[in-house]
């Protein structure tokens, strides 16, 4: 694992893009896959100006890693929201973008298998240790892509609240992401410090499922000195 500390919040989310955008101009189809939520906000605004309309990245294609579809709808809060911070705004058109659904997430490492494999991946790192869809004491570490009945979730991590019209999380899981070629974390904040210092300093542990992916062959952690501000650099030679 590497990890780099940036000053701020837009120097992490430069580097991160810096990698991602490396990624998309090989010279062949390339598959990545991008977070949703806060932590990416700055890095896609950078991006959307970088990629909009140009032609170097026409054979790019997006793999979302997981979802929580609505009720009688076929997508949820993920889609949506990529939609609005990346997709659109850079003109991305929909038959690029590849989603987890209830009737494909069963086939989908294989849809990834066949496309090639995913080039990068961008995750976050979630307040309690979750990463994807990949909750604490709700993760199976040998799994890959599977699908967790949000009731059950509530009864391992009562801290999740009801969520009535999105009955189940669908979401790679940590096998998959150990077939990523790239994978890379951000972190920004100091609400991030404590989790952060947990995920570098802790073994392999359900309570913190994101550890196992110090697993990962190649990956990058990315922090702002705010989410970095419990960490000790010096002390992680050996990481």
């Amino acid at each position: 694992m590497k990890l780099i500390i940036e000053e701020t919040t837009e120097k992490m989310s430069e580097s991160a893009m810096q990698i991602v955008l490396g990624e998309m101009m090989q010279d062949k189809q390339v598959n990545i896959s991008l977070t949703s939520g806060r932590s990416p906000e700055k890095m896609y605004e950078m991006m959307v100006p970088a990629i909009k309309g140009k032609a170097k990245y026409k054979d790019v294609q997006y793999w979302l890693f997981d979802e929580n579809p609505y009720d009688g709808d076929e997508y949820g809060p993920n889609w949506y929201d990529m939609q609005k911070m990346i997709f659109g705004p850079a003109e991305i058109e929909d038959e690029r973008v590849h989603h987890l659904t209830r009737e494909n997430y069963t086939e989908y490492d294989e849809q990834v298998r066949r496309a090639g494999g995913i080039d990068v991946m961008v995750i976050g790192l979630g307040w309690d240790g979750h990463f994807c869809g990949n909750c604490p004491r709700c993760t199976p570490f040998d799994s890959l892509t599977y699908r967790f009945l949000y009731t059950d979730k509530q009864k391992l991590n009562p801290t999740y609240k009801d969520r009535p019209t999105q009955p189940y999380t669908y979401t790679m899981g940590p096998q998959s992401l150990m077939r990523v070629r790239r994978l890379v974390m951000i972190v920004n904040g100091s609400e991030k410090a404590e989790i952060l210092k947990r995920f570098i300093e802790e073994p392999i542990n359900e309570d913190v499922p994101a550890t196992i992916l110090k697993l990962h062959p190649n990956l990058t952690v990315i922090a702002d000195q705010d989410a970095a501000a419990l960490l000790n650099p010096e002390g992680y030679e050996n990481i």
